[in-house]
């Protein structure tokens, strides 16, 4: 609406622009000096409702589409997080084989079961597996290679462009990679491992029957979130269409925001009406232009000029009809798609105890992807040439429920149940920091006949404290949570 005035517009019958027309021009104005958001320019909906009406055509879309909407968008990207830090990675290693005291040789079960821990221990388990849950809960399935030494160990993420999965060896995804990944010219295949380098002079003498090679599966990782479908698919792509819709509602108010505030005001021209003819006006054209050109340069970006033959009036274009928050009715739908609480984000108006029934749910969708890592694991001992064998067992542990295991394996461990192991791993120790700290506390430092006990209520007698002990959050009703909040019995 700022820009210069011309005769041309000036000639029109300003009987013909009604104030709906210059509403939707205004309209029109204001939207073009919003900028979209980063999401609007990068996709349009219809693209993603493509994306998903053939998920399988399209998996590399959908795949770069989760990656984009990760890096730019804040609710995808708490909702990955969330579902990959929720696992603690808790583990005891046990005999996979049924012991028999009396054939057992001691010394040589030890010296063995140290070596598995210590592989297991040199993996860093709960840092790489962080890592893998990141890429799979973004694209469904994480693709990787080995590298370990005696001292370290890491897992190289594969480019999921040129990967498959190919089939489950003992139950555990493999995967074939596409060796034409290697005739770009800057990449390198010296700087992979050596399975890599051979296969490529393979697929370089064959390159027809030799693209796509099976990665060895003793040295490789293919973790997998959607198990129901056979191709790539991200879990939460039922939520690509309301991010989508949330950054348009987000742009859309602030149009309407600066509609609220728009004022347009029209300038008069003043007409000849003796002579008869509607556009015989009193001032030349030139004189028109000229002041309404010279209006518009002081006015600011909140006020719009129209100069016309019709009355000098000012519009407010104001929406007298309060709607209600558009946004927060967008976000809504989008944790409605996710299957996750928008109160876990946002706990103003939710009890402890809904909370925690949500958490559980979502703890049984991690659980099934750490049985795969944990099959994964084994696997791996399985290729030990030992002669005794030794399995990994996770603990159901996630970073909400750790109380409550730690809770049930010592009262477990207190009835004479043999879960040492898992209380100690439950409280944060893995199977070698268990057994090195026992060594020095016990055999070397011999602490437990030095230090006295701390006084409390199980090593001293004293005036006992009337009530009955405090119920846990997952215990409480609504009323109870409301109750405990707001410190209600604190008197």
């Amino acid at each position: 609406m700022q820009d210069e005035l011309s005769k041309e517009d000036l000639k029109q019958d300003p009987k013909s622009v009604t104030f709906a027309q210059l509403s939707k021009l205004l309209f029109n104005d204001i939207e073009k000096s919003t900028s979209k958001s980063t999401l609007t320019k990068k996709y349009t909906k219809e693209q993603i409702i493509g994306f998903l009406d053939n998920p399988q055509k399209n998996q590399k879309q959908l795949r770069d589409l989760s990656n984009y909407l990760y890096n730019t968008n804040a609710n995808y990207r708490r909702l990955i997080l969330y579902f990959s830090n929720l696992l603690t990675f808790d583990y005891v290693v046990d005999s996979a084989d049924d012991l028999d005291k009396d054939k057992v040789e001691l010394d040589k079960f030890k010296k063995q079961y140290s070596q598995a821990i210590q592989q297991l221990e040199n993996m860093n388990i709960s840092h790489e597996m962080l890592k893998v849950l990141k890429t799979s809960f973004k694209e469904d399935v994480f693709y990787g290679y080995e590298y370990s030494t005696f001292e370290s160990y890491f897992i190289q993420k594969l480019n999921p462009n040129y990967c498959r999965v190919s089939g489950f060896e003992d139950g555990v995804y493999t995967f074939e990679f596409d060796f034409s990944y290697f005739d770009n010219k800057d990449i390198s295949v010296e700087s992979y491992a050596q399975e890599f380098q051979n296969k490529y002079k393979l697929y370089q003498k064959n390159k027809k029957n030799r693209r796509w090679q099976e990665i060895d599966a003793r040295n490789s990782i293919c973790i997998k979130i959607n198990e129901e479908v056979e191709y790539p698919l991200p879990p939460f792509n039922t939520v690509f269409e309301s991010v989508y819709d949330i950054d348009e509602t987000k742009r859309m108010r602030v149009i309407k925001n600066k509609m609220d505030n728009y004022m347009l005001l029209t300038q008069l021209i003043p007409v000849d009406e003796s002579s008869g003819e509607p556009n015989n006006f009193a001032i030349d054209l030139d004189t028109a232009i000229s002041f309404h050109n010279k209006a518009i340069q002081s006015l600011p970006e909140e006020v719009g000029l129209v100069t016309s033959p019709m009355k000098i009036d000012a519009i407010k274009l104001e929406n007298k009809n309060k709607d209600s928050d558009v946004v927060a009715e967008a976000t809504r739908d989008y944790f409605n798609d996710t299957g996750v609480s928008q109160y876990l984000f946002n706990s103003d108006k939710a009890s402890n105890s809904s909370i925690s029934k949500s958490i559980i749910t979502d703890e049984q969708i991690v659980f099934g992807v750490l049985r795969q890592i944990e099959r994964w694991v084994n696997r791996k001992l399985k290729f030990s040439n030992n002669k005794y064998k030794f399995k990994v067992e996770f603990l159901d542990t996630t970073i909400f429920n750790k109380e409550e295991v730690q809770d049930r394996y010592l009262k477990a461990a207190q009835s004479g149940m043999p879960v040492i192991q898992e209380y100690a791993a439950s409280l944060g120790l893995s199977p070698s920091a268990l057994t090195s700290k026992l060594t020095l506390q016990n055999d070397i430092l011999d602490l437990h006949s030095k230090l006295t006990p701390l006084a409390s209520s199980h090593t001293q007698s004293g005036k006992d404290s009337s009530g009955r002990p405090s119920k846990s959050d997952d215990e409480l009703g609504e009323e109870g949570s409301k109750t405990r909040e707001g410190d209600k019995n604190d008197n």
